[in-house]
């Protein structure tokens, strides 16, 4: 086990970046450890509209970008590390268990996020990382030059990435099981690029077929495409702590389960997953825990 940190985050989002950057202008220097590239989820947002500072919107990895290069302005790093675990000891300080290392640290902010919720459709998994996808940047890696997609749900992030996916050349359609939720104007500008929408329709199975994937509707219908996105909802990634910090399994997780672990971000914003929220999240996370390292 390496030297102790006063405070380790996980997850390089908004969150967690918002979170080192106050700390390490305190003179904390935490250890920031993200799985991936620094961003997180933002990096999938094609338009960022409402995050004040930026008139006429910003892509969101052009964004995710700007406060990772702050981060580094203020002498802040970010370490690739994939955190397995995060455990309480006697003494009320913390180990993080790495795929490299454990860490000792007095405080920990979790920033980890939200990860796919999973839907049973018979023959779903059998074509996950094929032609199903629960990640955009995976689909987007496999997808061909003018593919037919099919994004099905019916939130503000299905809408987003089909029009993404839209204006990068795909003939995409968009199905949703019961009627959208989106805002108006993500609809509106759905409809402007000719995006097909296919509403109260749930899909009951999915096959490959001989050309495409087969997807099988209620009521006996059916299409084809080239790919599926599912985009029906996210909930949050808290499975890295363990049963003595967060016994039960929550929707929505308490911002502080024990004294000197926090949690912000998406992992504790419920359905209000925005870019703004996310960034006052993580400062108040940071300011917690300066705090409680100040009283120990």
């Amino acid at each position: 086990m390496d030297e102790r940190q006063a405070v380790t985050i996980i997850g390089a989002g908004p969150a967690g970046m918002a979170a080192a950057i106050h700390l390490q202008r305190a003179g904390l220097s935490p250890l920031l450890l993200e799985r991936n590239v620094p961003g997180g989820l933002l990096r999938h947002g094609y338009w960022i509209e409402n995050y004040p500072g930026f008139p006429g919107g910003i892509r969101g990895d052009r964004l995710a970008s700007l406060f990772h290069d702050q981060l580094l302005s203020v002498g802040g790093e970010v370490t690739t590390a994939s955190v397995e675990g995060v455990d309480r000891l006697a003494d009320h300080t913390f180990t993080v268990t790495t795929s490299q290392e454990k860490v000792a640290s007095d405080a920990v902010i979790v920033a980890t996020g939200t990860r796919p919720r999973t839907i049973d459709i018979p023959g779903l998994r059998e074509l996950e990382g094929i032609s199903a996808f629960y990640d955009l940047f995976e689909l987007s890696r496999a997808a061909g030059g003018h593919d037919r997609i099919l994004v099905y749900g019916g939130g503000d992030a299905a809408f987003d990435q089909a029009i993404r996916l839209n204006d990068e050349g795909h003939e995409v359609t968009i199905q949703c099981r019961s009627v959208p939720r989106c805002l108006p104007l993500l609809r509106e500008r759905a409809n402007e690029r000719g995006i097909r929408l296919v509403e109260g329709l749930s899909i009951v199975r999915v096959r490959k077929g001989k050309v495409g994937t087969l997807l099988e509707t209620e009521g006996g219908g059916s299409m084809v495409v080239d790919k599926v996105l599912l985009a029906c909802g996210r909930e949050p990634r808290v499975e890295i702590l363990s049963p003595e910090i967060l016994p039960q399994k929550y929707t929505s997780p308490p911002p502080s389960p024990v004294p000197g672990l926090f949690l912000a971000g998406d992992v504790v914003g419920g359905t209000e997953r925005q870019v703004s929220i996310a960034i006052g999240s993580g400062m108040r996370s940071a300011m917690m825990a300066e705090r409680y390292l100040d009283g120990r």
